[in-house]
């Protein structure tokens, strides 16, 4: 069971059409709902991790990338990257319909700085909903 806040790793997920696998997400809902007509329970935003410096300064150009750094969350197996959180992306997921585990959850202010930034400094968003 995962809750609003947590770091959890979907084992296969779907976007536009591609099967991808193992990657992390930030759960920014655990409510019902439904949209276009389809059934979720859970709504995330995907994480990424910096390869490098110049990759870093690439991804945090786009206005949507929320930059995260180690001590904004606590990881299981210690995972010390810097990375972002793709804010822009809600992916909408019927929970019964993937596999997933919690691998650490985002310090509460900086999920609190997460919700602002997603209500206040994005205009648009890409709602996904290939897993549904």
């Amino acid at each position: 069971m995962c809750n609003v806040g947590d770091i959890i790793v979907i084992e296969n997920y779907m976007h536009k059409g591609i099967n991808l696998s193992k990657h992390s997400f930030v759960v920014l809902s655990d409510d019902s709902g439904q949209i276009q007509g389809l059934d979720y329970n859970l709504i995330c935003n995907v994480m990424s991790s910096f390869k490098n410096e110049e990759q870093k300064k690439k991804k945090l150009s786009y206005p949507g990338n929320f930059p995260i750094v180690p001590d904004d969350y606590g990881a299981i197996d210690g995972n010390n990257k810097s990375g972002y959180i793709k804010a822009e992306q809600l992916y909408y997921f019927n929970k019964d319909k993937i596999e997933y585990i919690v691998i650490g959850r985002l310090c509460e202010d900086i999920f609190k700085l997460l919700l602002e930034f997603i209500e206040e400094e994005l205009s648009e968003y890409e709602q996904i909903i290939d897993n549904l």
